[in-house]
């Protein structure tokens, strides 16, 4: 997923360190000293660190950057001292450790892995498409962060009274031709406003968590589903860190960010055995959120620029689609959502995965069935070791 967008940081003395993200995971670096560059370089996640050594009449350095895009920070070791002029005091600008740049997206893991599985659907319906070739990750807590501060947002809005925790997604939407409009924003397709996929939210013991997210306690198969924070999380994927994200406005994703657990119809959970593994499956009907849809009619509401990524999230999720039938943007929709969940423990962290799929209501229920197939598929062949034995 490429994009754009740049955070600048002002050392003084005329240093200063410009940081672009070209890819999830990616970040360029340009650190300068008035016109001299001292280094250009492009961290991924094959290409973590640099070391730079230098000693001139106004800086000495030695230091080495590092790129951890997993936790969506670049990471200062070592010294840097400069001064004004030759014959000067030297100033001590850094010296030992220190995080300069936390972002998101990040890279995320399912499983212990980056790669994102894609669940390939077939029938009638046509096939899905990955929205990213990886696994993305958002950080859901209060600090704020470069490139995109959603989880921030995510945090205030839906999840206030719980500890930080991150968000590792991969999402599946109707699959388009690149760069052509798309069926997520069609309201007039089934695919309207639908995504199917998984999720991995890991839940660290130091920051206060004491059951994993989405279940009752830490009692492996014992444990008991929580509805509510699954509808949380719905709401806060679909308002915030899909629709938010291409560039819906956030005065139309918040009053669809109100969980009222009375309006939402519950099912299960029961017991479901996808391979050799147990799940929990529990299915929320009438889950109410925003849409993508911008309408092209006079006067409607238009798409804003959230995030430098807006762009890319237009091109990974298809192109805004009007439709004459359809003068106001962004109708919400009532989603139906089944989802089969387990959890797994270390020492660190608890971690929930939850495989799923959506439909809005009264959708044709073979289109629910044929992304199950494809999402359960993906269990059993990319993650036969996920689930309660």
């Amino acid at each position: 997923m490429a994009g754009t967008g740049t955070h600048i940081l002002q050392f003084g003395y005329g240093l200063t360190m410009i940081c672009a993200f070209p890819a999830t995971g990616s970040v360029d670096v340009t650190i300068s000293l008035g016109r001299l560059k001292l280094l250009r370089h492009r961290f991924s996640p094959t290409a973590r660190g640099v070391h730079v050594s230098c000693r001139l009449p106004v800086l000495e350095a030695d230091f080495r950057l590092t790129l951890n895009a997993f936790t969506g920070q670049l990471i200062w070791e070592g010294d840097l001292r400069i001064r004004r002029e030759p014959s000067g005091r030297w100033k001590t600008l850094f010296a030992g450790t220190d995080v300069l740049v936390q972002f998101d997206p990040g890279l995320g893991l399912v499983d212990g892995r980056p790669d994102a599985n894609a669940p390939v659907t077939s029938g009638r319906f046509g096939p899905g498409q990955l929205c990213t070739p990886v696994v993305l990750r958002f950080h859901v807590a209060g600090a704020d962060r470069a490139v995109s501060h959603v989880g921030c947002i995510v945090k205030e809005e839906l999840f206030r009274s719980y500890p930080p925790f991150t968000f590792n997604t991969v999402a599946c939407v109707g699959a388009v031709s690149p760069g052509a409009q798309g069926l997520y924003t069609n309201p007039e397709s089934i695919w309207f406003n639908v995504f199917f996929g998984y999720y991995q939210l890991d839940c660290a013991k130091q920051d206060g968590w004491i059951r994993p997210f989405a279940y009752d306690s830490a009692n492996g198969f014992a444990s008991s589903p929580v509805p509510e924070d699954v509808a949380r999380l719905g709401k806060a994927d679909w308002n915030w860190f899909s629709n938010w994200m291409y560039g819906v406005p956030a005065a139309e994703c918040a009053p669809y960010s109100q969980v009222d657990m009375t309006a939402i119809n519950v099912i299960g959970p029961s017991a479901k055995r996808i391979g050799s593994k147990r799940f929990h499956e529990i299915r929320l009907n009438g889950v109410e959120v925003a849409s993508a849809y911008e309408s092209d009619a006079k006067g409607a509401t238009k798409l804003v620029e959230n995030s430098v990524l807006a762009p890319v999230w237009r091109k990974s999720f298809g192109l805004p689609h009007p439709r004459p039938n359809h003068p106001v943007s962004f109708i919400p929709t009532a989603l139906d959502a089944v989802v089969e969940m387990s959890y797994f423990e270390d020492a660190d962290a608890f971690h929930t995965v939850m495989f799923g799929a959506t439909a809005g209501r009264n959708a044709d229920p073979t289109f629910m069935d044929a992304q199950l197939a494809a999402v359960r598929q993906v269990m059993v062949d990319s993650y036969p070791g996920l689930g309660f034995t």
